[in-house]
C-alpha cells in the first residue's frame, strides 16, 4: 500500500518512513501543505498520515479541503496537542483518526491498518478473492489448492494492488507509482519481471495483459 506522511519535522518524518518501509508500505513525505498539495494530486494513496501543525497551513484546513474536493484517502491525523476539542475537530472535518504524540509504532501501524480496512470494507488483513487469501500480517499467499507462500515485499504489493480492485485495468506507470516512491522510480521494465513471476504463482490465466492499456487481475463471474 503507498502512504503519504505529511510531516515537518525531518527526524519523525523519516522515523515514520523508515517503520513503514520495513512493514513493507510504499512511503512519500511532505514537509508542507503546498507539497502535500501536490503530490496527493498526482498519485494515489491508500491513506496519508497528517501532521496538523504544519508550517504553512494549519492540517485541519488542509484536511478540509481535500475532502471538499472528493479526496477519499484514509486520514489518520498526527498531533503533539492534548486538547480534547481539537481531537473532536479533527474527526468532524474528514479524518478517519487520531493519534497523539509520542506513539509507538505499533499503535501507529494497527490504526493506519485498521482505518484501510474500514475504507475497504474489510475487518481483517485478508484480502480473498476468488479463493486467493491475501494476508497482509504474515505476507503470504494462499492459493484455492491451499498451498501457502511467502512472497517478497514486492510481489506482495503487487498482487495487494490487483486483489484490493478486481477486474480494475491498471496502466504499467501506475503500478510502478504504487510499487515505488517518488524518490525511487524503476523502468517500467520491472512491472513485467513482477508480472511474471506472481503468474508463476497463481497461473497465468488470473493476471490479464491488455494490450496498450496495462493489467488486470479478472475475477471470476460466476464467483
Amino acid at each position: 500500500m503507498k502512504i503519504l506522511i505529511v510531516e515537518d519535522n525531518a527526524v519523525l518524518a523519516k522515523k515514520i518512513s523508515d517503520w513503514l518501509a520495513q512493514a513493507h508500505y510504499t512511503v512519500d513525505v511532505a514537509k508542507t501543505g503546498k507539497e502535500a498539495d501536490s503530490l496527493i494530486e498526482t498519485s494515489s494513496y491508500q491513506a496519508v498520515i497528517l501532521d496538523i501543525g504544519l508550517p504553512d497551513e494549519n492540517g485541519l484546513s488542509l484536511m478540509q479541503r481535500w475532502r471538499k474536493n472528493g479526496k477519499k484517502e484514509a486520514i489518520l491525523i498526527l498531533t503533539a496537542r492534548s486538547n480534547w476539542t481539537e481531537r473532536v475537530e479533527g474527526l468532524n472535518a474528514g479524518a478517519d483518526d487520531y493519534l497523539p504524540k509520542p506513539f509507538e509504532f505499533d499503535e501507529l501501524k494497527a490504526r493506519l491498518n485498521a482505518i484501510i480496512r474500514r475504507k475497504d470494507g474489510r475487518t481483517t488483513d485478508q484480502i480473498s478473492v476468488d479463493g486467493f487469501r491475501l494476508n497482509a500480517s504474515y505476507r503470504t499467499l494462499t492459493t484455492p489448492d491451499q498451498k501457502e507462500f511467502r512472497l517478497t515485499a514486492t510481489e506482495f504489493r503487487l498482487l495487494q494492488c490487483f486483489l484490493r480492485s478486481p477486474d480494475r485495468v491498471f496502466s504499467q506507470d501506475e503500478l510502478v507509482e504504487t510499487l515505488y516512491n517518488i524518490e525511487r522510480c524503476p523502468t517500467r521494465n520491472v512491472v513485467q519481471v513482477y508480472i511474471a513471476r506472481l503468474r508463476k504463482i497463481i497461473g497465468g490465466n488470473k493476471i490479464k495483459t491488455l494490450r496498450g492499456q496495462g493489467y488486470l487481475f479478472e475475477k471470476d463471474p460466476t464467483g
